[in-house]
């Protein structure tokens, strides 16, 4: 292979990741309120991919189209930081995906209430650790069929659900 087939193909991979590049900047300017961060982090991710092969010592690139692929990620990886909001979540958010995660779990027990029960031999549909249970009571405790879900619910501490290992 000659030297200037080398610069060809090296040149289309600066040049694909140059377009990854410009799409992520694109997609942060975008004011239209139609790019959602998942947008972001999935364009992060392919732009990534393509920088990371300067890590390759099996691809043959030369030392300053590395550089330059080097140079290309910290473009990027500044952009992010610089517009990106990574402020941690509200305490609303937080309680909010609790909530969700609490009646997940809650209508999972319920919707799987006949199938467990048959074949138990225990009365418990499911055991859970005491963190999860707690949250689901935090959210759903004033659900009027909550009385009775929680005595279909064995109650563990999690050192003891550890320490009794996978007993399927």
């Amino acid at each position: 292979m000659s030297h200037t087939q080398a610069s060809d193909w090296e040149a289309s991979i600066v040049a694909a990741i140059t377009e990854e590049l410009d799409q992520l900047k694109y997609l942060i300017e975008d004011r239209s309120g139609s790019t959602e961060k998942n947008d972001i982090h999935a364009q992060v991710s392919r732009l990534c991919g393509l920088t990371d092969l300067a890590h390759n010592d099996a691809i043959p690139f030369s030392a300053s189209i590395r550089l330059q692929l080097h140079e290309l990620n910290e473009m990027a990886m500044g952009m992010v930081r610089n517009t990106v909001d990574f402020s941690p979540p509200t305490e609303d958010f937080v309680q909010s995906v609790e909530r969700e995660a609490a009646q997940g779990l809650f209508d999972a027990i319920a919707f799987n209430i006949p199938y467990l029960a048959q074949g138990e031999t225990s009365k418990y549909a499911i055991a859970l650790s005491m963190n999860a249970f707690d949250l689901m009571r935090t959210h759903m405790g004033d659900h009027p069929d909550f009385e009775m879900m929680e005595r279909l619910v064995l109650v563990q501490d999690y050192r003891v659900m550890k320490l009794a290992g996978d007993n399927r």
